[in-house]
């Protein structure tokens, strides 16, 4: 029991932390959680859409940041920046997706690695696109079932 209450203080103290950035000056908006947390829709969540997020974003519904590293996981996740990692859910949109998508439908402007679904879309593919259709701007075929490769 001790150990709970433990993280529960860090995690708080942390979340306490990024609610009061008072550093001034710097428009910086990172983030450095290890865990973000959006239930239903963007107004409750932590931290606010506007965000960086290094480690995870869990998102019991839908879920928005700016930039994410490392792993976002839920049902709809959406990173209106840049993604280095994984999105795991039903739906995952990003503006540029460094590293795996995978999920019923992934929806990236950028895609540098795989995109592991049923429909896979990108403006530019410098990787692998594994699913049922596969659309894609440049850097592989504009409409190719099964396997797209892009590079």
């Amino acid at each position: 029991m001790k150990k709970i209450i433990f993280v529960v203080a860090v995690l708080a103290c942390a979340f306490a932390a990024v609610a009061d950035d008072s550093s001034g000056g710097s428009s910086d908006t990172r983030v450095w959680l290890p865990l973000g947390l959006s239930i239903i829709t963007p107004p409750i969540q932590l931290p606010s859409p506007s965000h960086t997020v290094f480690g995870a974003m869990i998102n019991l519904g839908y879920g928005q940041v700016e930039n994410l590293a490392v792993a976002d996981l839920g049902l709809i996740n959406n990173v209106t920046d840049t993604m280095t990692g994984v999105e795991l859910a039903p739906v995952n949109l990003a503006g540029t997706c460094i590293g795996v998508q995978l999920g019923a439908l992934n929806i990236a402007s950028r895609t540098v690695g795989l995109q592991l679904g049923a429909l896979n879309f990108t403006g530019d593919l410098h990787g692998v696109q594994l699913g049922v259709l596969n659309f894609s701007g440049s850097g592989g075929a504009l409409v190719f079932p099964i396997l797209n490769l892009g590079f």
